[in-house]
């Protein structure tokens, strides 16, 4: 996932953290070195400081099989065109030409493998003189029908004829026969398809066409043209609905058109748009435009006010945002820099901070290579981190992918190009290598099963490949689901679904019943591309099944036989409290004026609370939290054993001595340290801090999408999960305007019941 967390936004780099990362490139892997630059976080190191060693992966080839019918030059385009959940591989072939620098070639031919390597079919002739070009080659895989499979589209010349002019096809993707077809708009408009939604409808169905350079036609689904604009188009527009009302406005090269196509607002710059980047850059919820041409400059994507200006760059020739670097605030931009473009020329990837400086540089030491392709890669290394994929140095240089550093992590074929997806269905990405004319290999990062993704169930087509271009253009996935209407199975008085999607981690939604199959939801609003989401679990809470509460005052001795007795925040016993085997205790806040005692209880929790004389807790069968209470008398903590969640014993004041012996697991603390006025023994001599939840939010769980609210399909299964931390991420591929979570298993924690204290459900807009 490409946004921060929330409860990141606003964090500020230290500067020795910010000393750590500012590492040079490449290192002893690499014959580039990387420029330390300064940030306001602190000065820079000096140049030429080595770079850190980063956990190397080996990459696993997954699969490879022959491409050689498709045609030399043939690029892949992805998708999945069989139905059955998995991507396949349609490999696109253009037509021989002398020069693409100024019209691009038509597609020769269309030639679609499975996974297995199996030729699934052909469309078009190839061409025997076909070639890798410098262009976009025009053709994409989209649902252009709106019926849930993906067709195949190209522009080609009608039988094969290259003396003909082109016309726009529309394949069946199962079997590749020509389903439809229509007129250009014009002989040149074929240099890259776009999908967009200009109309407002529930998925991409208008069409965007360009010449290199000049002009671009929108067209509806049928072929028919809706507007012509005429500007600087730059390489690749790219559809991003920034006003949020369902229709994609359209940047076209330097130009922000409405989705009428009327002019917004303009980019003031020389040369053309060599890339863009759409992103909510800072995590305030406004929506950033990144360009690259002669300078990286970011927009306010809405008025296209100017945000930022770097011109310490030759020309900016890539450009994407991503999380590269987590422990800086908002997101980063990288780009690379075409530096010199004589025959003894070179280029170097960059890193701009939220705020548009270099974090650090590149400095390539060889000499005449300057077509370095970058590209972001999703979870290769299984933690959803950022990376950087690089290939076509040159020179004798690796094809890599390294972190936002700049450390390499794996190094992969460089005599291949690359793209990469989620092949093998377990929410990494993988790399796809292809040798033009030749192979297709898949790698991954560990095991894969490729048939892990067939199930049955068409697979949506993603954004970055329905609008797919050999130049960068795309966007970052950004929170959807935040402050939309929720429904749920059943909820606790005033823990409703809406506290999972406001934004404070310290409220959640907590299921009404115990017991597994609850369920939450929420309601986007219409239909959107959907990449993932990140669940935010809430600690157990023994207050949530009180089967008795002590408000007020209670005087004399208080016995818990059996259940859960609860005093409230405010409550005082005067008088002893006994806990018997198998019952359970929770104070927050209260006053004890008395002994507490329990033996073989299931569960205790006490929480700022006040005791005056002993504390003794022996053979808790089940949690033991005892944090921020103040004890006037001895604690003991004896032979409690909770299973895989630890005995929390932190930030308490006891006035006695704290001994502590047979608990498994040990104590540890979660906050800051326990003062004792008296002696304190055993495991409790010096508690360390840890992880005080164990296996506390190992929840089971099922998510599906909607479009409808009735007819749901899974997109993320967890079942069987074995993830442990609060907060969960999941990327996926899917299309809807619902997202359900169904809680399925439940941690082995007492009292454990189904809840979510935040979700964001992402997405492409």
């Amino acid at each position: 996932m490409s946004r921060k967390s929330s409860t990141r936004h606003d964090r500020l780099l230290g500067a020795g953290t910010a000393l750590a990362l500012l590492v040079a490139l490449g290192a002893a892997a690499s014959p580039a070195a990387a420029e330390p630059t300064a940030t306001a976080a602190g000065p820079a190191p000096a140049a030429g400081s080595p770079a850190g060693r980063a956990a190397q992966v080996e990459p696993t080839v997954v699969t490879s099989f022959d491409t050689s019918a498709a045609g030399g030059g043939a690029r892949p385009l992805l998708g999945d065109v069989t139905g059955d959940g998995r991507l396949d591989v349609v490999m696109m072939q253009p037509h021989y030409t002398a020069d693409d620098r100024y019209e691009g070639a038509l597609v020769a031919a269309l030639t679609a493998y499975d996974l297995d390597g199996r030729l699934l079919w052909q469309a078009g002739t190839v061409d025997p003189r076909g070639r890798n070009n410098g262009s976009d080659i025009p053709a994409q895989v989209h649902d252009v029908d709106g019926d849930g499979d993906n067709e195949v589209v190209a522009i080609m010349h009608p039988g094969g004829d290259t003396t003909a002019e082109g016309r726009f096809m529309i394949f069946d993707g199962r079997t590749g026969q020509l389903v439809r077809d229509f007129a250009l708009p014009d002989r040149l408009a074929h240099d890259a398809i776009i999908f967009a939604n200009l109309s407002g409808g529930n998925t991409a169905r208008e069409i965007v066409l360009k010449d290199r350079y000049d002009t671009a036609w929108a067209l509806d689904s049928q072929g028919n043209l809706l507007w012509t604009h005429r500007g600087n188009t730059g390489h690749y527009p790219w559809p991003y609905d920034f006003t949020g009302d369902g229709r994609q406005e359209i940047m076209v090269g330097y130009d922000m058109l409405s989705p009428d196509g009327e002019l917004l607002w303009q980019h003031q710059g020389d040369g053309h748009a060599d890339t863009m980047w759409m992103a909510d850059i800072t995590g305030n919820d406004e929506l950033e435009l990144m360009l690259g041409g002669d300078a990286a400059v970011a927009h306010d994507g809405r008025t296209g006010a100017e945000i930022w200006r770097n011109a310490d760059i030759v020309e900016t020739q890539n450009i994407m945002t991503g999380d590269y670097l987590p422990e800086l605030p908002g997101l980063e931009s990288l780009g690379l820099d075409r530096i010199d473009r004589t025959a003894q020329g070179y280029d170097g990837l960059f890193l701009l901070d939220v705020q548009g400086r270099h974090v650090w540089r590149e400095t390539r030491e060889t000499r005449g290579c300057w077509g370095s392709i970058p590209e972001p890669i999703h979870n290769w290394t299984g933690d959803y981190s950022d990376l950087i994929m690089v290939w076509n140095r040159g020179c004798g240089e690796p094809t890599t992918i390294m972190n936002g550093a700049g450390d390499v992590i794996s190094t992969l074929d460089s005599g291949a190009r690359l793209w990469h997806a989620d092949f093998c269905g377990d929410d990494k990405e993988e790399v796809i290598e292809y040798v033009q004319g030749r192979s297709v290999t898949i790698k991954s990062n560990g095991p894969c099963d490729l048939a892990a993704k067939v199930t049955g169930h068409p697979l949506p087509q993603a954004k970055r490949l329905h609008n797919y271009t050999r130049y960068t253009a795309g966007d970052s996935p950004v929170t959807l689901s935040a402050g939309r209407p929720t429904g749920t199975s059943g909820a606790l008085p005033g823990q409703p679904g809406g506290h999972a999607v406001d934004g404070d981690p310290d409220t959640a939604w907590r299921a009404a019943s115990t017991g597994t199959g609850q369920s939450w939801q929420v309601d986007l609003g219409r239909w959107y591309t959907l990449t993932g989401i990140e669940l935010t679990f809430p600690g157990t809470d023994l207050r949530d099944a009180c089967t008795r509460t002590v408000t007020g005052r209670h005087t004399g001795p208080l016995t818990v036989p059996a259940g859960v007795t609860c005093l409230a925040p405010g409550a005082t016993v005067t008088g002893p409290v006994t806990v018997l085997p198998g019952a359970s205790l929770a104070a927050t806040d209260a006053t004890v004026t008395g002994p507490v005692s329990t033996l073989g209880a299931r569960s205790v929790q006490l929480r700022g609370t006040r005791i005056t004389g002993a504390l003794s807790v022996v053979g808790t069968t089940g949690r033991l939290v005892v944090t921020g209470n103040q004890v006037t008398g001895p604690v003991s903590l004896v032979g409690n054993r909770t299973g895989e969640t630890p005995v929390v014993l932190s930030a308490n004041t006891v006035r006695g001595t704290l001994a502590c012996a047979g608990n498994l697991p040990a104590p540890v603390r979660d906050g800051g340290p326990n003062t004792v006025a008296g002696r304190a023994a055993g495991q409790c001599a010096d508690v360390p801090a840890g992880d005080p939840h164990g296996t506390e939010f190992r929840y089971g769980y099922l998510v599906e999408t909607s479009t409808d609210g009735q007819n749901w399909v899974p997109v993320l299964d967890r079942t069987d999960n074995t993830l442990t931390s609060s907060t969960q991420r999941g990327l996926f591929t899917g299309l809807g305007r619902y997202v359900r979570v169904t809680v399925t298993d439940l941690p082995e924690v007492p009292y454990a019941r189904a809840g979510l204290a935040e979700v964001a459900v992402l997405g492409n807009r």
